[in-house]
């Protein structure tokens, strides 16, 4: 059977850092995951998942979840430009969208509640326990569906052991001043208190030469994460939680990197990203986001066979964003754009076991109302004197049953199960302006009739999963992923039936072979899984010349794909790891329908691309500890990650010329710390040198093509160039 442990609560502290054992050698330590809901070893989870702790947090220099980007197999992470988010990829799956009534295909948690967009959802870390990172459908386990995957932050908690605390800074290039610090303070017995606070500075990587050289895409923001913790029995856990974090910093900026037939006078400002400075006629780009969350979680063991976890959330953001679209002195594109939303869940699990511990289950409720208070969007056309604009508002309803249920067959053979049914209610309202820029004057405005339709969906998942030895398990799954349909406030107003039909479900089959082992008295950990997506009515984003965002449904397609991943303790102090990913997808019919009923207009477009999908991503790491420097461990890490071509957004023209491509790259990341030299009673000190992106490697996080249009420019989003800084870190 699976060996797991039954808990109410889900805080478990962990490290992946060496085990000390009284043999001669040292030991890789068992990882303790709670992706399934419970305690349970990472080597016995038949899920397709990456681990980092607070360590490897540390050591990497991972500020938030953008930074795993290409850390794991087949998992890509870029920022939104202006929208305080980020668009998750893994195995392909990503919503390329910035809107948030579109639904993102990998959700993300903060301690068990549910972070419901990609807007909004960038957070600091702050004293992270661990990060897990879970590929393929997740469903019958969670409270939201998701196709693609999920990943959990899991935080330290409060601790009523002792008073504690930490403080640090991190000095570095482009005047980077981050300031945080940690403090836990016991309030008797049964009570606990922590606090984390954090000033984040830093100028920016470019230089706008025609506003003073003022610098573009800096970074400011106050972040501030709360808990308080009640545990008046070893059976009850009581766990409240608020964060908040204040954004007010210059726009990302993007880099024009070709231009079309319809704006030849672009030519001289074409470049591929790589110079420090550039041309925004708009002044005032600007970001700006307040996003607050608050969580309260209950943990009760009834008994030693059966807890009851209760979580609520309640999340709000409000972002605003103005650009310069076009990225070059003449006024082409302005944008200006926002979301505002606020969203409420409940999610009830019981978790057990039954039959002499043969059986472990999870039987879940989830509820979420999301109220989208407002979604704008000011296009300032200024080659044609107008800007085309959208307001939105819409309001969502799910209501969801999960559950799943792991029965032992025999003392190697497990038999999973588990089914889902979820309901959806979706309403959207949506009015379009067209407004002179000379004046401000609205000379013609549309309301489109209010949308609104439901989805429902049962889905589910089955595996088999066989311990052939202590150290070798393989399973085989078979899981059905699946995605509710909506509405696309930018589909062209002149036909009002694209809007009210919108754009249907997305589902997916995934079939999965993975095999988790241990080896050389465990001294090696070798991971890894095979699988097929088969998908039907695929949703995909298409930019069109034009600059309209389409939604359309791509009929049938399919992914196949392996993920790799090791840990190797060469020796007592050195550990090497990595992983590899590959990814082979293809559409196997995308049909884009013209006139409804007429397929002499239809499009086939089965030959585009998919977005951040690259066919390989590798990453390699080693880790060195020098013991007894100074007191302290002297510990040197390298990273290297290497990301193979792939594109931004799915192509829909023949013309295009660059925008839409993404060439190969690799970066190397590396600290050296002195960790934790001891001081006076029981602190300590760290300090340590880092770098990211040492070789100053060009790559590209997103961008877009419209060189074949009207508007005649194309731009890219390069990703930080080379930084480098120090940590100093002061525990007590």
């Amino acid at each position: 059977m699976k060996r797991t442990r039954l808990v109410a609560g889900l805080g478990l502290a962990i490290t992946q850092s060496l085990l000390a054992v009284s043999t001669a050698q040292a030991q890789l330590e068992e990882v303790i995951v709670t992706a399934e809901r419970r305690e349970a070893s990472l080597q016995d989870t038949d899920i397709s998942m990456s681990v980092f702790s607070a360590n490897s947090i540390e050591e990497q220099g991972i500020q938030s979840y953008l930074d795993l980007s290409a850390m794991a197999p087949n998992v890509l992470m870029h920022e939104m430009p202006g929208k305080a988010g980020g668009a998750i990829s893994i195995r392909g799956f990503k919503n390329a969208e910035t809107i948030s009534s579109f639904e993102p295909k990998v959700a993300l948690y903060l301690d068990g509640v549910l972070i419901a967009k990609g807007a909004g959802s960038v957070f600091d870390v702050l004293d992270i326990e661990r990060i897990e990172i879970l590929r393929g459908p997740q469903g019958t386990l969670y409270g939201r569906n998701t196709v693609g995957g999920a990943v959990n932050f899991i935080t330290k908690k409060p601790s009523t052991d002792e008073f504690s605390g930490k403080v640090s800074a991190t000095l570095g290039s482009y005047d980077q001043q981050d300031f945080k610090a940690t403090l836990n303070v016991p309030l008797g017995d049964t009570l606990a208190v922590k606090a984390n606070v954090a000033t984040l500075k830093r100028d920016g990587y470019w230089e706008n030469r025609l506003d003073n050289n003022n610098t573009l895409g800096d970074r400011k923001r106050e972040v501030g994460h709360f808990q308080l913790m009640w545990e008046p029995n070893d059976d009850l856990n009581f766990l409240y939680s608020f964060d908040k974090t204040d954004i007010d910093e210059g726009m990302y900026p993007l880099q024009l990197v070709a231009y079309g037939p319809a704006q030849p006078q672009l030519a001289d400002y074409v470049d591929d990203g790589q110079q420090d400075y550039r041309y925004f006629d708009r002044l005032d780009t600007f970001m700006k986001a307040d996003i607050e969350g608050h969580g309260f979680t209950v943990n009760w063991g009834i008994n030693d066979n059966l807890s009851v976890v209760s979580i609520t959330g309640l999340r709000k953001f409000d972002v605003d964003n103005g650009q310069d679209s076009d990225s070059t002195p003449f006024y082409i594109l302005h944008n200006s754009s926002g979301d505002e939303a606020e969203t409420f869940t409940q999610e009830l699990r019981l978790v057990g076991d039954a039959f002499d511990s043969d059986l472990e289950y999870v039987l879940g409720a989830f509820y979420m109302d999301e109220d989208i208070k407002g979604i704008y969007g000011y296009n300032a056309l200024g080659i044609y004197g107008i800007s085309s604009n959208l307001d939105s508002t819409a309001q969502n309803e799910v209501w969801a049953l999960f559950g799943e249920g792991t029965y032992s067959l025999t003392e190697k053979l497990d038999l999973t199960f588990g089914l889902r049914y979820t309901q959806e209610d979706k309403e959207q309202t949506r009015t379009d302006s067209t407004v002179l820029l000379s004046t401000g004057t609205v000379v013609a405005q549309t309301v489109l009739p209010d949308a609104q339709q439901d989805f429902d969906d049962v889905s589910g998942m089955g595996s088999l999963t066989y311990n052939w030895t202590h150290d070798l398990m393989t399973y085989f799954k078979v899981s059905k992923g699946y995605v509710s349909g909506g509405f696309n406030p930018r589909a062209p107003n002149s036909r009002p039936d694209l809007w009210l039909n919108g754009y249907d479900e997305e589902t997916v089959w995934t079939y999965e072979l993975g095999w988790k082992t241990t080896w050389l008295d465990n001294r090696l950990i070798v991971n890894g899984a095979l699988f097929y997506n088969d998908y039907s009515d695929l949703q995909v984003n298409q930019l069109t010349p034009t600059g309209d965002n389409n939604i359309d449904n791509a009929g049938d397609a399919e992914i196949m794909g392996l993920e790799l991943e090791f840990t190797a303790l060469i020796t007592d102090n050195l550990t090497f790891g990595g992983g590899y990913g590959y990814l082979d997808p293809e559409y196997k019919t995308y049909i884009n329908e013209g006139v409804p009923g007429d397929p002499s207009d239809d499009v086939d477009l089965s030959n585009n691309h998919w977005a951040h999908a690259p066919e390989n991503t590798l990453n390699l790491y080693g880790r060195y500890v020098v013991p007894d420097v100074l007191g302290g461990d002297l510990v040197m890490r390298v990273d290297y990650t290497w990301v193979d071509d792939y594109f931004l957004l799915t192509a829909n023209g023949p013309n295009l010329v660059d925008g839409n491509t993404a060439p190969s790259y690799d970066a190397w990341n590396a600290r050296i710390a002195l960790e934790e030299v001891k001081g006076p009673g029981d602190t300590s000190l760290t300090v340590g040198l880092w770098g990211r992106n040492l070789t100053d490697e060009l790559w590209y996080t997103s961008g877009f093509d419209l060189t074949d249009g009207a508007l005649g420019f194309a731009g890219k989003a390069p990703a930080p160039p080379r930084t480098v800084g120090m940590d100093f870190i002061f525990n007590f």
